[in-house]
């Protein structure tokens, strides 16, 4: 017997009722999801996702994207569509898989587009780098941070795009130097840097890139420059205020590094480095005060910085504040690793105050130390001749050079010491020397010059003064100097030139004021002269007598009589100053004064014919037509070439007929 199977149902009855309990199912699903968002809201996902692949198998929609799984420098993440894959050069990440309604990722695809590969990147690792290196070379940076809309995660599903996670690269300043250095030489680089700064206006990390650079290679006015841009992107960088700051100490503006570092220590209250950065730049405007401040704020925060204390020590000094610098330096002689500079400055604060037994302790710890410090031993010198141990003083001077025979501080203080003792021949050798190794060294010009003075070698003694320029070493005792000298040589402009600045500086000196006086006397200043001639104290004959003869000749003669009269009170048996006083009076028409100054001068000279002249032009504007004649037969006894000769006959006659 044959048994009879079921008609088969046909394929559309099949199709019909499928679909319609996967509709039932999808019902009950959405019923479900519906309920249990109200309940257990995080199921929603999961109905949804169930849903979709409903959608996807039973209905052959294309399939929805939720997230990509990445690892990303050893890490796995998830990104989904409104997600962005950020990526610096340091990382590197691969698509692990793609979550979606095609389960089986039959058709699943993914791109990273951008890179110039084709083809399916899943499992293929990316590396962050390449990604940065092919951005910058490009010059499509945005603003210099970073890169988006360049690199994408394109997900296809059987050739068609369902979905982008895009790719932000963040260029980090490290990267604009890395690239720079594959330039090659240090010039190639900073052209790269400043093309890049010229096609990233608001970049704040390439331009501190190429500003560090600057500053290592002590470009200081070009690294400010960029500093000050940095600040103008980002006014709050405190690292570009503390590196700007720093190339205003060097390029010697220290009034905008104060500006700049206040600001600074306002935001950044504990930082020390900020407090010795104000005490150099208070201390560039010798501020000692403020700058001892500063780095006594800087010290406070970090008590063991050697150096900072150290500067502390020599602002207090500076500052007048002689027993809180010699603390200082004792904390560091007592603690720091090296204590040469602490006792240096201790040994020199001793020498100041001409405790010269400790100053010779100090400096024989440095030698302990340091056997060869020339410094050392020159200081020893000075501290041994401060004792009048000249023979110590001169050993190690000359010790001093042997170790520092380029040194030209030695050389001048042995130079020194040479001219205390009287060997000026040797002395001008080391001075010379240190003109050699120093040819700008105020100090040994000047001392050249004064030896070469003493020496009456004047034009060498000019030589050397004129190679100090205007408004350099102006000390008063210089001026007099060079004013000697070149009065000597008889320029007597610049020798006046000389004199008149060390008035200037307030020198009251007597010889000065003669030097001077007889300066412009040469130079046919009468009238200046005079002024400094009566400010002579005491006064000689002499000074009196150019005086006198001024106002005589001025016919000043009331002046001329007052101090020709103090010469008579200086020389009661000089017969020229009686003559003078006669001839002052006669100028004035006063003859009888001028007869008796006249009669007194030939009792202390009888053999002076312009006297009898003068004693017979009085006797005769008087009307004493005897005397006069008398007066001028004696001159003309004296003198037959007397100025009064040719009266003798006109009044002899004068008289004749008078008698007749």
């Amino acid at each position: 017997m044959v048994k009879r199977s079921h008609p088969a149902e046909p394929e559309s009855k099949r199709k019909v009722i499928t679909a319609a309990v996967m509709a039932f199912v999808v019902i009950l699903l959405i019923l479900g999801a519906w309920f249990g968002s109200r309940i257990f809201p995080k199921t929603f996902f999961f109905v949804s996702r169930v849903k979709n692949a409903f959608s996807y198998y039973a209905l052959k929609q294309k399939p929805h994207f939720y997230y990509l799984r990445i690892e990303k420098s050893g890490k796995e993440i998830r990104l989904g569509e409104e997600d962005v894959l950020e990526v610096t050069y340091r990382d590197e990440f691969a698509v692990k898989a793609v979550v979606s309604d095609d389960l089986n990722d039959r058709y699943i695809s993914v791109t990273i587009e951008g890179t110039g590969n084709e083809g399916n990147h899943i499992g293929v690792l990316v590396r962050g780098v390449d990604l940065v290196n092919r951005i910058m070379h490009s010059g499509t940076v945005a603003k210099g941070a970073e890169a988006a809309g360049t690199y994408r995660i394109r997900i296809d599903y059987a050739g068609q795009k369902i979905a982008v996670v895009p790719i932000r690269v963040m260029i980090e300043p490290q990267d604009w130097l890395r690239v720079a250095g594959d330039a090659g030489a240090p010039g190639a680089q900073i052209e790269y840097l400043k093309n890049a700064i010229a096609k990233n206006s608001q970049d704040a990390g390439v331009r501190r890139i190429l500003a560090g650079i600057y500053l290592r290679q002590n470009r200081t006015e070009e690294a400010a420059v960029l500093f000050a841009d940095v600040l103008r992107i980002k006014p709050d960088d405190t690292g570009a205020m503390k590196d700007l700051a720093q190339c205003d100490l060097r390029n010697n503006r220290p009034d905008h590094a104060i500006e700049i570092l206040n600001r600074l220590a306002g935001i950044q209250k504990q930082d020390a480095e900020v407090y010795a950065m104000l005490g150099l730049a208070y201390g560039n405007k010798k501020l000692w005060n403020q700058s001892a401040e500063s780095f006594a704020q800087a010290v406070r925060m970090e008590p063991d910085h050697a150096e900072r204390r150290l500067f502390l020590a020599q602002a207090y000094e500076k500052a007048g504040k002689t027993g809180a610098a010699t603390e200082q330096y004792q904390y560091l002689a007592a603690r720091a690793q090296d204590a040469t500079s602490a006792w240096r400055a201790l040994g020199d604060i001793s020498l100041k105050q001409k405790n010269y037994d400790r100053a010779i302790s100090y400096y024989r710890r440095i030698l302990q130390k340091k056997p060869l410090d020339a410094a050392a031993y020159a200081n020893l010198a000075t501290a041994y001749a401060g004792q009048g141990k000249l023979k110590e003083e001169m050993e190690y001077l000359q010790k001093a050079v042997s170790l520092a025979p380029d040194d030209p501080v030695i050389h001048f203080n042995l130079a020194e010491a040479y001219e205390k003792r009287g060997r000026m021949d040797a002395a001008v050798k080391e001075y010379q020397l240190v003109l050699e190794k120093n040819p700008g060294d105020l100090d040994a010009l000047e001392h050249l010059g004064d030896l070469m003075l003493r020496n009456k070698k004047y034009d060498q003694a000019v030589g050397y003064y004129e190679k100090i320029g205007p408004g350099l070493h102006e000390k008063a005792s210089m001026f007099i100097n060079r004013g000697f000298a070149y009065g000597e040589i008889r320029q007597y402009g610049k020798s006046a030139e000389n004199y008149e600045k060390a008035i200037k500086m307030g020198v009251r000196d007597q010889t000065l004021y003669y030097n001077l006086a007889y300066t412009y006397t040469r130079l046919g200043r009468d009238k200046d002269a005079v002024v400094y001639y009566e400010k002579i104290s005491p006064q000689t004959r002499q000074t009196l007598g150019m005086i006198a003869d001024y106002y005589l000749k001025n016919r000043n003669y009331e002046r001329a009589i007052q101090y020709y009269q103090r010469i008579v009170k200086l020389d009661p048996k000089k017969a020229s100053s009686y003559f003078s006083i006669g001839c002052a009076y006669a100028a004035i028409k006063n003859y009888d004064r001028a007869i008796s100054n006249y009669l007194a001068a030939l009792k202390y000279d009888r053999e002076d014919d312009e006297t009898y002249a003068s004693l017979g032009d009085a006797y005769e504007k008087k009307g004493l037509y005897a005397e006069a004649l008398k007066a001028y037969k004696t001159a003309y006894e004296i003198n037959p070439e007397t100025r009064v000769a040719g009266r003798i006959p006109r009044l002899t006659i004068q008289l004749m007929q008078k008698s007749d």
